[in-house]
């Protein structure tokens, strides 16, 4: 027990001078006097044999063992907090606050809407959703699930598939009359292409997947200003195929190359890797999950 009281001395003073970002914060967040702080980071860093925080008049920063040291701190005190909630979760109503994080359309439209079923079925559940197309470090930043579109390949990582995603090329027809239809995906450079998350455009040609690098005078990470600009005429788009077809449908849009897409992308619901998952997180993955297999 002294051990462990031991180890655990200075680390609450730690996260807060990095939290709060100076030691006085930190120690009226603490209720606590400016050297005690002082004091209790020393005798952490002489025990740890090495610096933490550089400290200088105006600020701090975290030293590189600082900063993973603290990476290590926050996921150890977030699995204690997973430990709780999940042994809590497991008797009651589940209650507490899921964190999300993802961008487009598809989450504005189709996971926003089921987000709010779950919480008309749990009422004490809170959900904080982050519509941001920055690929957020879940575990640094305490995220608890990402929506998020394409192949995945972080393996510290669980992805599962929402859905597939097929993506479609397109253009107005007023645009191809001008300009000409494109008749093999190398064709495209010569053409101004409308880049939305990667100007490496994917294809199927003779069996075999390859990427053609594109190039044109727009370029958006939101997926209908990209729609909106191919609609005035401004080229061609690379979209997601639910995106264009009711322009497809009404004649505004034109599908073009579709013998050579590829149908591999998905919208992923991805969380970090735990040996406990807070209960209602798991229960917000179990509700997304069963919702889009069976839509």
């Amino acid at each position: 027990m002294v051990i462990f009281m031991l180890v655990w001395q200075g680390l609450e003073e730690f996260f807060q001078v990095v939290e709060q970002g100076s030691f006085t914060k930190a120690a009226k967040e603490l209720d606590v006097s400016t050297s005690h702080i002082s004091r209790q980071l020393t005798q952490l860093e002489s025990r740890l044999g090495t610096r933490l925080i550089n400290r200088t008049t105006r600020k701090i920063s975290l030293t590189d063992a600082g900063h993973q040291y603290i990476i290590s701190l926050k996921n150890i005190r977030q699995a204690l907090s997973d430990a709780t909630d999940h042994l809590q979760g497991t008797q009651q109503a589940p209650q507490g606050l899921i964190r999300i994080t993802g961008a487009g359309d598809f989450v504005s439209k189709q996971v926003a809407p089921v987000l709010a079923q779950f919480m008309k079925r749990y009422p004490q559940v809170s959900i904080e959703m982050n519509f941001s197309a920055r690929n957020v470090n879940l575990i640094e930043e305490g995220v608890d699930l990402a929506i998020r579109f394409g192949r995945m390949q972080d393996s510290n990582l669980i992805a599962r598939p929402l859905c597939a995603r097929h993506m479609s090329l397109v253009a107005t027809p007023t645009y191809l009359n001008d300009h000409g239809i494109p008749t093999t995906p190398e064709d495209l450079i010569k053409y101004n292409c409308l880049v939305a998350i990667t100007n490496r455009w994917r294809f199927n040609i003779d069996g075999k997947i390859k990427e053609i690098k594109v190039q044109g005078n727009w370029r958006s990470n939101n997926p209908d200003a990209i729609k909106q600009a191919c609609m005035t005429d401004l080229g061609i788009a690379y979209l997601a195929k639910d995106l264009v077809q009711p322009q497809v449908d009404s004649g505004q849009l034109v599908y073009l190359l579709d013998d050579y897409q590829v149908n591999d992308n998905a919208n992923w619901l991805v969380y970090p890797k735990k040996d406990l998952i807070p209960h209602r997180v798991r229960l917000l993955i179990d509700f997304l999950l069963v919702h889009f297999s069976e839509n």
